[in-house]
């Protein structure tokens, strides 16, 4: 089989990612939708002034902290100063920016996961999950957010420990869900990977909990310092659960409906059958490190339980980590399209 081909495929997996990112020039001004004008008069401020606003002056009737972490709003400003253009065209090119990203970060995690030819077919998801479009194709700190994600996972699954910890302060000071769900992640990871190494020991087997295990934990605990050390910074105080979406449980309920909706029937049927595989493997050989079936299946569990938090008690954004979840679904997605391709190679070989 022709090597070339998953290079071609992540070429086309660019390429379809950017025509669908597009739409983004199809109007006068970019998407102004959710709250995009909010972090472009930050933005703005921060370039006519040289000095980031602490107080909210553009929303709410002002006053207020500034709640919102400042990476995004820091890389619009400079991207504006540094070039010239004019914020609305600043604000498409970061979208074209992040169509960009998606695929190579999912191709580049899921090659250390599963090999090329999943790589390719992450590459390829990354555009088969609508919720996803719906919010990278708006210059939102989300859409950063989003775009990173699969390049700290492969930082942490690679164990490159002081770019893996890097790229945890970057997604949680980018956006607030972004670093939520990445922490929530890395730490599902080494709860596994411990558990894991417990049951090992239990069995009198050698299985100590590898490097990757312990990066995660270091960026789970990186990542909650840095969130709250931004929060004491801003408000004072530590309370981060006396916040209005906590206290007010912002967020809709996830249906059955809305889950197939806004992740894409094809994403998680395919997820479905990765998560299967991958679970499978894991019960039949249950002292092998297996770091990237656990990762994975850390991954997807974190964002099932973001979706559904309701049931917990805690009733916030359950509608909003729908992407979140639609991200760790798509290396399942490309293991289950694996599995299928590999059993079809098996049905042409046996008939032939």
């Amino acid at each position: 089989m022709n090597k070339r081909l998953p290079l071609l495929l992540l070429l086309a997996a660019v390429a379809l990612s950017l025509w669908t990112h597009s739409m983004v020039f199809n109007e006068f001004v970019m998407p102004t939708y959710g709250n995009t004008m909010i972090h472009v008069a930050s933005s703005r401020e921060l370039v006519e002034t040289g000095q980031y606003p602490f107080a909210d002056d553009y929303s709410y009737g002002g006053g207020q902290p500034n709640l919102y972490v400042p990476v995004y709003r820091f890389a619009y400003a400079e991207a504006v100063m540094l070039t010239g253009l004019p914020f609305d065209l600043v604000g498409r090119l970061f979208v074209m920016l992040f169509a960009i990203l998606l695929p190579l970060g999912f191709f580049v995690l899921c090659r250390e996961l599963w090999g090329e030819w999943p790589a390719a077919a992450a590459a390829l998801l990354a555009s088969a999950v609508p919720e996803l479009l719906i919010y990278t194709v708006r210059p939102l700190p989300q859409a950063l957010g989003l775009a990173l994600l699969p390049i700290a996972f492969y930082l942490i699954i690679k164990n490159n420990r002081i770019a893996a910890l890097a790229a945890t302060a970057l997604v949680v000071l980018t956006h607030q869900e972004a670093g939520v769900f990445l922490v929530g992640c890395a730490f599902a990871f080494f709860a596994l990977k411990l558990l894991q190494a417990l049951a090992a020991k239990a069995e009198k087997r050698k299985l100590a909990l590898d490097a990757p295990a312990k990066l995660a934990f270091a960026c789970w605990l990186a990542g909650v310092a840095v969130y709250f050390g931004w929060h004491f910074f801003i408000t004072g105080n530590l309370d981060v659960f006396g916040l209005a979406q906590f206290q007010n449980h912002e967020g809709g309920k996830v249906t059955a409906d809305l889950l197939a909706t806004k992740a894409g029937r094809a994403v998680l049927l395919l997820g479905a059958l990765g998560a299967v595989a991958a679970l499978v493997r894991v019960v039949r050989k249950p002292f092998e490190p297996l770091n990237a079936e656990y990762f994975a299946l850390a991954c997807a569990g974190a964002g099932l339980f973001a979706c559904f938090n309701d049931l917990v008690g805690i009733g916030v954004f359950m509608d909003r980590f729908i992407v979140f979840l639609g991200v760790a679904l798509i290396p399942l997605a490309a293991l289950g399209a694996k599995k299928i391709f590999d059993l079809g190679e098996a049905l042409a070989e046996n008939l032939l």
